[in-house]
């Protein structure tokens, strides 16, 4: 087993990030420790795989950062009482690994047949720890605090900005904290972000459809964001006071002001509110305006699928129809 999780490693490192690489090495880690790394893949069972997520069920959330778990044999860390477990989300994404793992195991001649699939367990319903939209009575502090920052929270232009962009594109933290100058464009008339791993040897997209172009909103031009561009014309770097840091890439910082210190004073920290609530701002929003999924999609960096969308239209939309799209969002300012 240990060579084969090896060579799988191997093969699909290449396309995922340092931080995907580590995850998913952990996962696998576990079912090393579990069977052994000499067990042979062919004798593995599907009665196996079944004992396998009973495991995870019982896997103590804080294994990987108590020194104590962390020193105990898998089998016995499950059995230390007074701890939480990992949460239904983490168990499936152990197991959709577990299953790419033995899949790929049996197109290499390393086993049989494939197993786990079909074996994720049912979420928790309305699970606290679930990322939600923000209200827009919520968005409309949000964008005044940012605005005009009557609290004097907002002490850098980057957080400011850094913020905007998030509510105005629904762009992932770290898609926005690495931008380069150059990346924020114009096409005729139409300022737009070309989100891109151009560049930086340290950018990352999470998938290939996060390669995109999304128009710039008309509020944020109005308010001075092309000013803001401007400014940084002597840098390479958009929010160049933002490091790189291999766990979360760019955005850890603005990450961590937005959720531990920025939400928090303005009374808006509870369950399910972080910085990419404002990714799920969008979606919403422009879903109730009626825009199509497919242009949604394209704007957030998500796969389009069906025949039509993956076939037939692989030139995607126009800048034009995706600006249309994005000025469906209300600017959050109160009337």
């Amino acid at each position: 087993m240990g060579i084969a999780v090896k060579e799988f490693l191997a093969e699909h490192s290449r396309q995922w990030s340092p931080k995907t690489v580590g995850q998913n090495r952990a996962y696998l880690d576990i079912l090393i420790e579990y069977f052994g790394p000499d067990r042979l893949l062919g004798t593995i069972t599907k009665q196996d795989a079944n004992e396998v997520k009973k495991v995870l069920q019982a896997l103590p959330a804080s294994r990987n950062t108590k020194p104590k778990l962390k020193a105990m044999p898998l089998m016995q860390a499950i059995k230390e009482p007074g701890h939480n477990k990992i949460a239904p989300k983490t168990i499936n994404s152990h197991i959709q690994m577990f299953k790419s793992f033995f899949d790929w195991a049996e197109r290499h001649g390393y086993a049989p047949h494939t197993l786990f699939d079909g074996m994720k367990v049912a979420k928790a319903k309305n699970s606290e720890t679930e990322r939600k939209p923000f209200s827009p009575d919520q968005a409309c502090l949000l964008y005044n605090e940012l605005t005009e920052n009557p609290s004097g929270l907002v002490r850098k232009d980057s957080h400011k900005w850094g913020m905007l962009l998030g509510m105005f594109t629904g762009a992932r933290l770290n898609e926005i904290c690495q931008l380069d100058v150059a990346d924020v464009q114009v096409n005729g008339d139409i300022w737009f972000l070309n989100i891109t791993d151009e560049g930086d040897d340290n950018k990352r997209l999470k998938t290939t459809a996060g390669r995109r172009k999304v128009p710039l909103h008309s509020e944020l031009i109005s308010i001075g964001f092309l000013d803001f561009v401007k400014s940084r014309k002597s840098g390479m770097r958009l929010f160049p006071d933002y490091s790189y840091s291999a766990n979360g890439g760019y955005g850890r910082n603005l990450g961590r002001w937005c959720n531990e210190s920025f939400l928090p004073k303005l009374g808006m920290k509870e369950p399910g509110l972080v910085f990419h609530s404002l990714r799920h701002t969008v979606v919403t929003r422009l879903s109730q305006a009626s825009v199509p999924e497919p242009i949604i999609q394209c704007l957030v960096g998500h796969a389009r699928s069906g025949v039509t969308q993956e076939v037939y239209n692989r030139e995607g939309f126009t800048l034009k129809q995706l600006q249309e799209a994005v000025n469906c969002l209300a600017p959050h300012r109160k009337n």
